[in-house]
């Protein structure tokens, strides 16, 4: 099976369904799926080393938490999203962030500000390389990190759960001019946060997002 599977501490106590549907997240992040292209299950079990039955299971997870859907005759398909959908995934992700930040006060000290420059600095080699999937992940990890920070498990599953969506929006819809957009408002965002700036951070945080939109 893939070391995927089982290299990650964090994956610790997690099913094996859950592994997997993991991995396929991580695979429609990464663009090997887009709306509307089918997940077979003999091809993930046959990739992992595994049986179909936990791959059934692990579609299941994805189904509920809106991911995929099945289709009769299809199968198991990446959901596509209508502009509506993305515009509430949108506003509600602006409000978690923002929540999150405010979690984060007297919380960025040198170890944190120190990972937050590494993970803007590797958004930042995606951006001058003009690599729009790579900086989508990139920049993904920095507003990952703001939620490890505030450290609150509820927030962080809220943002889990939406942030896949997105992801699949994005890969569909962004261009290089909304990375050229985005970026900046990013690291403007990160640089209140190294000055310890949480408000001016999160009066950033709407433009950031809602520009995407347009």
């Amino acid at each position: 099976m893939k070391d995927f599977l089982f290299n990650n501490k964090q994956r610790f106590g997690e099913s094996l369904p859950e592994q997997i549907a993991k991995y396929i997240l991580r695979e429609i992040m990464k663009g090997s799926y887009i709306p509307g292209d089918k997940i077979i299950e003999e091809k993930i079990a046959e990739e992992l080393k595994t049986s179909r039955a936990p791959v059934r299971e692990a579609l299941y997870l994805l189904q509920v938490d809106n991911i995929v859907e099945r289709i009769h005759r299809k199968g198991t398909v990446v959901k596509s999203f209508t502009a509506e959908d993305i515009k509430e995934y949108t506003h509600v992700m602006v409000g978690l962030i923002q929540m999150a930040l405010d979690m984060t006060s007297n919380r960025w000290h040198d170890e944190t500000k120190e990972t937050l420059i590494l993970k803007l600095n590797e958004a930042e080699e995606a951006f001058l390389a003009g690599d729009l999937i790579g900086y989508q992940m990139k920049s993904t990890g920095v507003t990952t990190f703001f939620f490890e920070v505030a450290n609150n498990k509820a927030l962080s599953k809220f943002y889990y759960e939406s942030v896949y969506i997105l992801t699949v929006f994005a890969q569909v819809k962004w261009t290089m001019d909304t990375m050229n957009s985005f970026h900046p408002r990013m690291k403007l965002i990160t640089k209140n946060l190294m000055e310890n700036k949480i408000t001016e951070a999160k009066e950033v945080v709407p433009a950031l997002l809602l520009e995407t939109l347009e």
